[in-house]
Formats: C-alpha cells, structure tokens, sequence
C-alpha cells in the first residue's frame, strides 16, 4: 500500500501548531518547512538511540503544509534500528502512515561472498520495533539499485527516511552511498538518521 493512499481525505487537519503533538486526529497533520525542521529536530531529541536527524531537499515538499506518509529505508546497516525509531516518533508527531521498505539486490548485485540479509526478517524486525505504532505497513522489493528504487517509490509519500552513510558492502548497498544518491534523486524530503550507538535490526 502506497502510504499516501492512506489519507482518507474526510475531517478538519490539525493546525500547524498543533504539528509535532502526537495528535490522535487520525488525518495527516498541517506541517510547513519550517515547523518540519522543528518537528524532524524534535523526533531527534526525543529519540533515546539517535545521534542526530538531519533534513535534507526541504524545498521538495510535494504536498505543501502535510505529511500523511513516511516512507522508511529498512536494511542491515548499524543505523537501521535508530532510523525506524527516528520514524516512527516523526509518524506519531504528524499522525503519518508508516511504510517500512527493503530493497533486496537482484542476483547481478549479489555478492557470494557476502550474501545479503534476509529482507523479509529485517522487515519483520523493523516491525516488531514499532509494534505498538499500528499504522505501518510493510513493502519488500527486488532491485539492482536500492537508491533507485527509494526514490521511484519517494514520490508516493510525503518523506523520506534513510540511514546515515556506513561501510562495507551490503551497508553501502542499504546505507552508504544509497543515502547520497536518496538525498541528490527523492521527489521529496528527506531525514538522514545517525544513532548514538550501533542499532542494527538484526
């Protein structure tokens, strides 16, 4: 399910004041650019796991004054736990669908050597973590580029939310230069997440 699709459109939206209070409206709450930095800065604070959460392509927005969906890069890298953390207080500041995704590499991409990690058990980690946020959905992919596929889905949802840069090859392939690539290629913004300590999903 697209999380933009989620938004049943009926009702009155929270104020922008009201952005970033964990209202229990059920519709997408109104944030501008600004009050999104505030709230993005806030999930950070509030966040026992995270180092920091940057907003990235804040002149992306699509949908002007709300965010009904948040699209989330799953994968194995030691930011991963943070990352879903991270959305899922931004979901509940904004009343948003969450949509946690995995990119699993196409077989050209796949390194012997180092396979990569099983897509559907981070999925289902990446859910436990968030299992008492009942507005999440889970979405599992095939790709050559994770980065490519990020961005393609990016302009279903309202923001985006990946891993900070990390190392080795299957980190690179989920988080490293993935998180450029996402930042340079989604349709809209975009929160870079670091933790505080390794949290890998699995």
């Amino acid at each position: 399910m697209y999380g933009s699709d989620a938004d049943d459109g009926g009702g009155g939206e929270p104020t922008v004041e009201e952005a970033g209070t964990g209202g229990t409206t059920g519709h997408p709450s109104v944030v501008d650019t600004a009050s999104l930095d505030t709230v993005v800065h806030g999930a950070a604070a509030e966040t026992p796991t995270v180092r920091r959460a940057t907003l990235k392509n804040e002149d992306r927005v699509e949908r002007p004054n709300r965010v009904a969906s948040i699209l989330v890069a799953v994968g194995a890298g030691p930011h991963s736990g943070a990352t879903v953390d991270v959305a899922k207080r931004l979901a509940e500041a904004t009343d948003a669908w969450l949509e946690l995704f995995h990119v699993t590499p196409g077989e050209s991409a796949t390194d012997a050597t180092n396979p990569p990690p099983d897509g559907q058990a981070l999925l289902t980690a990446a859910r436990e973590r968030v299992a008492e946020f009942e507005r999440a959905d889970r979405f599992l992919v095939e790709g050559e580029s994770a980065a490519a596929a990020i961005a393609e889905q990016s302009a279903y949802y309202d923001l985006v939310v990946v891993g900070a840069t990390t190392t080795g090859t299957v980190g690179r392939f989920v988080f490293g230069c993935t998180t450029d690539a996402v930042v340079d290629d989604a349709a809209v913004p975009v929160v870079v997440v670091e933790s505080d300590e390794p949290t890998p999903l699995l």
